[in-house]
């Protein structure tokens, strides 16, 4: 590990930095906490559970639910 790394894992583990990495000039990855990143991960869980739930308030059934999101993973994952 260079020590220009080791510097910016420390200042992220320590003192709870984020750093952005960027590549030619865009960002393209965060560097942070790791508890900050399950922390947004289940946020956005419970995101997608409301906007579930809320689909079927308004009278989606959990089939159709069901089916939008296995056509929406299957667009992501490219088949």
């Amino acid at each position: 590990m260079s020590r220009g790394f080791t510097k910016l894992l420390r200042a992220v583990t320590q003192e709870g930095a984020e750093v952005i990495v960027t590549s030619k000039g865009k960002p393209v990855a965060v560097l942070c906490p790791y508890e900050n990143h399950e922390k947004a991960r289940r946020q956005q869980a419970v995101t997608r559970l409301w906007a579930v739930a809320d689909q079927h308030l308004q009278g989606i059934t959990l089939e159709e639910t069901y089916a939008s999101s296995r056509r929406e993973l299957e667009v992501r994952d490219g088949g």
